[in-house]
């Protein structure tokens, strides 16, 4: 059985965006809600793709002092950041994922996910908003 519990929509920074190119939305459906669907229904509580995440165009990083080059401009598979009440469940079952990446940013209180590398590699920003590696992952 699929639970879908979440719109594209949700996976835009700018959640009235009218013009969302298809092969981002292509990548949504393919690449994270069959990852987050899963868990959203095996932790029994909410899960919101976070405000600042998900598809950000190239223009709208450049317009926000940003490289333009993230993994959040869909230029490959893309990159979410998620969070819930429960961050320490959430993180585990992310660790678990097919997700290649993974960044805990705890003091924000999200995750950062994508499909970025060949191997499964998880990361934890410090007090700079650096990404420190932890280690890999499966």
């Amino acid at each position: 059985m699929y639970y879908d519990y979440f719109s594209i929509k949700e996976f835009l920074v700018d959640r009235v965006m009218v013009d969302v190119p298809i092969h981002v939305v292509d990548k949504i459906e393919k690449h994270h809600k069959p990852i987050i669907n899963p868990i959203r229904h095996k932790i029994g509580q909410p899960i919101q793709v976070s405000q600042n995440s998900g598809y950000r165009s190239k223009d709208w990083e450049l317009s926000h002092g940003r490289s333009g080059t993230s993994e959040h401009t869909f230029t490959g598979l893309g990159a979410v950041d998620y969070t819930c009440a429960n961050m320490e469940l959430l993180l585990e079952e992310l660790r678990a994922s097919d997700y290649k990446r993974i960044c805990y940013y705890p003091e924000q209180k999200f995750i950062h996910c994508d499909h970025k590398g060949d191997r499964y590699h998880e990361f934890e920003v410090d007090e700079d908003g650096k990404w420190q590696y932890k280690g890999e992952r499966k």
